[in-house]
């Protein structure tokens, strides 16, 4: 052992001796360099006296060197220590040559043997020398040396081919059947051999090893084929001695557990008397037709249809070969039973809701089963099965072939009861003459820009915001360009008696104020399935002379079904997005993260969760729809003005908030609505992609996500069209058609006047009435108290979360106060620390700023009663501190 690491220490420093005479270059560059008269005189020197080719002059000269002893390295080294010799020019090196004298270097260093050489080099030889590394050749070096030991196994042991670490061979499997003898011929696998860093001394131990298996394995298999054989009866209760021999030789040795029958043989043997339409011989199963007929209840017809029989091809292969009885009939008989039972279970589903529908009208039920039979048999393609798609279209084709007739019922009933034009409830918009103007574009385009310079042009004017938030910054734009405006919101008024512009929250639209221009704010919102009506209520009722709305292309056809029904001149100018947006090719890992990015998730708990999981690492903001718009503003600024790194958020952002975004990265791709879990749509990820690049803060925008499955989603969506606004719009039930409603019931029970709003009150134009769910469960509270209805209605349409016990708790202090007409007082909280200790604790706090909220919104309907509102708003300080405090540590 220590001769050789002598050896290779001599070698080593001899490698580093030589590099002086080539200016740092290694011997097998170098010498490529060298003149071959020089080369010719160098291989004398050491004693070669083979005649020499002088065109491979220099590979011998390389060869002398890798493969010579430590002596000969020596007298090289010495050669040229004596001498003086000239360089080749460098430009008069092909790149053929460089690759070669790679190659050689590279092999200098595997250490192979020549033949090993010999093979690889053709393989290299017309590649880049960039292409070519140490690891390729040793990969490839193993892969001929791995093939060489497999040729040398196979060899020895006569086998076909080598896959998945088995060798495969032929073997001949004799059958002894009926005096005769059939002979096979069937592939056999051996066990899983490894040959990974096998020695060729190891060869023939293998060789061995598999020999003896192959003769085991052999034998086995035909113990098998003579013990089927054997069990086989004769006569055969299925087969003749043909079928049997034609079944065997059919059959591979492997399968003959189930041996193949032939298709006309087994049909008669299957069936056996049944008349059948069709036999189908899958690979797992069998499947044949038989014709048959249902009595259909109440019409006394016979239905003639197909019936499916699908027998297990195993299973039935192995009865037969057993020889048992099949029992086909009593197949046919319960699978028959089952098919019409499923049938007569979906058409009494469908009979129960078309029954439902059709309850209204003067229909018989001999017409609804007639009418219900002849839809759904055009359906059931003769097999009497109705999928679920079927059923839906029957029950969609019945409820379409009497909807005429039954909205016709529901006008006649509900003609002295409503007010259909829904338009003429805002008379003073109805005597203007006005010009309605859509901005439409993507995030970042400008639109809102445009329509807010105009808004602060105008004499008069209001900005409708979705937000609180936003109306105060739409609020403090107008005075920064010196407009004297007011700030109203459902909790807060900042009244300026001077004032010739109001911003506000879109719901506290005063329909009794004319200006001269209005911009409504994120149009796209008039699909929103809770708050849609009061964007689809301000463009009919908002009295300017001009409206301007904003919003995303998705809204174009909605409005202009709006402007069509009111007969309104509608302009329309388009805005393209003012920089690039960009969608990553491949995920963003937590390491990659970087600073100005804003996370996407869709819920509290994970936002706050991806705030603990980032914070080692990130100074972060958050924002979630829980928190109040103070605090919101409060992250904002603080991601804004560079106290945090990175942003995560819900979808909160998706709407006005100007932030220094470069990336948008999701960590999920689904959304609860309020209803179920779904994916997000395209206009919505449209949407939060869009605050990514922010115009004047950022060049270009990304957008990506954590996750290879969120990823796939954004990426399917990200470019797709976005689909337009559905009619029909929702509107809003308002004070009016609540009390002509109580009126023509003579009913108080504003929960009963809400039901029958909900399931009677249609409108002329594109409108259906909007869900009043949360607003029924308020009214099932203000029902148990002495108050009128108008006061009922308020307090029912107030900003209540029904889900917070302690909120519900307050409203029905609040309540039960003003039943008695005395004062309401607001209690200070009591906070036992600067922030919170647990998300339960901080859940609790974000229900107190939202208690706030009501009493404040109640305060501006009810103002003698609500008495302690400067109280409310120093508290609300207090409270927005306290959160600000808890979400910059992690809980």
């Amino acid at each position: 052992m220590k001769t050789n690491l002598s050896i290779k220490t001599q070698r080593k420093k001899l490698n580093q001796e030589i590099l002086k005479y080539f200016d740092g270059s290694p011997y097998t560059d170098g010498i490529g360099r060298v003149d071959t008269q020089t080369l010719l005189k160098l291989l004398k020197s050491t004693g070669f006296n083979d005649e020499i080719d002088e065109k491979k002059v220099i590979k011998v000269a390389r060869q002398f060197w890798s493969s010579g002893s430590v002596a000969k390295r020596q007298a090289i080294v010495d050669f040229f220590a004596a001498r003086e010799f000239v360089y080749i020019d460098d430009e008069k090196i092909d790149d053929s040559y460089q690759t070669e004298l790679k190659l050689n270097s590279l092999f200098d260093e595997l250490e192979m043997l020549a033949d090993e050489r010999d093979e690889l080099f053709p393989m290299y030889k017309n590649k880049k020398t960039s292409n070519i590394t140490l690891g390729k050749l040793q990969h490839q070096l193993s892969v001929l040396r791995r093939e060489r030991l497999i040729n040398l196994v196979k060899d020895g042991c006569d086998v076909d081919s080598y896959s998945d670490n088995r060798f495969e061979f032929r073997s001949t499997i004799e059958y002894d059947i009926f005096n005769q003898k059939i002979h096979k011929e069937d592939t056999l696998k051996t066990k899983r051999y490894k040959l990974l860093n096998l020695k060729s001394e190891d060869i023939q131990s293998i060789v061995k090893e598999i020999l003896l298996e192959k003769e085991n394995l052999k034998t086995e298999q035909q113990k098998f084929v003579d013990k089927f054989v054997a069990n086989l009866e004769t006569p055969h209760r299925y087969l003749n001695y043909k079928e049997i021999i034609d079944s065997l030789q059919l059959t591979n040795v492997k399968d003959i557990k189930y041996p193949k029958i032939r298709e006309k043989y087994l049909a008669p043997i299957v069936t056996n008397g049944i008349v059948f339409k069709k036999f189908q011989i899958f690979k797992t199963k069998l499947r044949f037709q038989v014709e048959t007929s249902v009595v259909l209840p109440r019409l006394e017809k016979l239905f003639e249809y197909l019936l499916h029989i699908d027998i297990d091809m195993n299973y039935l292969l192995n009865e037969i070969w057993k020889e048992r009885d099949l029992e086909i009939w009593e197949l046919v008989i319960y699978t028959k039973e089952q098919i019409e039972f499923g049938f007569f279970e979906v058409f009494e589903r469908i009979l129960k809701k078309c029954r439902a529908f059709a309850s209204v009208l003067d229909i018989d039920d001999e017409e609804i089963y007639a009418t219900i039979y002849e839809s759904l048999l055009k359906r059931v393609d003769f097999n009497l099965i109705v999928s679920k798609g079927v059923e839906a279209k029957v029950i969609k084709l019945f409820v379409k072939s009497l909807k005429d007739e039954v909205h016709k019922k529901h006008r006649e009933v509900l003609l002295a009861r409503t007010v259909r034009n829904f338009e003429n409830l805002f008379p003073i918009a109805r005597t203007m003459k006005r010009k309605l103007t859509l901005h439409i574009g993507p995030t970042n385009s400008g639109k809102t820009y445009k329509a807010m310079q105009k808004l602060k042009d105008a004499d008069t004017g209001c900005f409708l915001a979705p937000l609180r938030l936003l109306a105060l910054e739409g609020y403090e734009e107008l005075k920064e360009k010196g407009v004297a405006s007011s700030l109203i919101t459902g909790e807060e008024e900042i009244v300026d008696e001077d004032a010739t512009h109001i911003s506000s929250t879109i719901e506290m639209l005063n329909f009794e104020i004319d200006v001269d221009v209005c911009v409504i704010d994120e149009v796209q919102m008039i699909d929103d399935r809770d708050r849609g009506w009061a964007w689809a209520n301000a463009i009919i009722g908002v009295p300017a002379h001009e409206v301007i709305m904003t919003g995303s292309p998705n809204s174009k056809d909605a409005i202009i079904a709006l402007a069509e029904y009111l007969g309104e001149e509608l302009e329309i100018i388009e805005f393209e997005r003012k920089n690039s947006l960009h969608l990553n090719e491949k995920i963003t890992k937590e390491n990659e993260v970087e600073d100005a990015t804003a996370i996407i998730a869709f819920s509290r708990k994970d936002v706050l969760q991806l705030k603990k999981r980032f914070s080692p690492n990130f100074r972060v903001s958050v924002v979630y729809g829980n928190l109040s718009p103070e605090v919101r503003r409060e992250e904002a600024r603080r991601f804004r003005d560079g106290e945090t790194q990175i942003l995560v958020a819900t979808d909160a952002i998706a709407m006005g908030l100007n932030l220094p975004i470069k990336n948008i990265l999701f960590y999920k791709a689904d959304k609860f609505d309020g209803e179920s879990r779904r994916e997000l749509k395209a206009s919505e990820i449209a949407q939060i992609s869009g605050r990514a690049g922010r115009y004047g803060m950022h060049e270009e925008g990304f957008v990506g996500a954590l996750d290879d499955d969120v990823l796939e989603i954004v990426e399917s969506r990200f470019n797709a069209e976005i689909e337009s606004i559905q009619l029909p719009l929702k509107v809003m039930a308002n004070i009016e058609h609540i009390k002509l409603v109580s009126n023509i019931l003579e009913e108080e029970s504003l929960e009963d006047i809400l039901k029958f709003f909900v399931k009677y009150m249609e409108f002329n134009g594109p409108f259906d009435a909007v869900s009043l769910d949360n607003m029924l469960r308020a009214s099932k509270i203000v029902d148990k108290y002495n108050l009128d209805l108008e006061m009922k209605y308020k307090l029912a349409s107030a900003p209540l979360s029904l889900n917070s016990p302690y909120l519900v708790r307050e409203y029905q202090r609040y309540i039960v106060l003003l039943e008695k007409k005395e004062q309401v007082p607001y209690k200070m909280p009591k906070l036992r620390d600067s922030i919170a200790s647990s998300l339960s604790e901080l859940l609790h706090i974000e229900d107190m700023v939202k208690e706030i909220s009501l009493y404040l919104w109640l305060s501006y309907r009810f103002d003698e009663q609500f008495i302690d509102v400067d109280k409310a708003k120093q508290a609300r300080g207090i409270l927005n501190t306290y959160i600000e405090n808890s979400l910059q540590v992690n809980l």
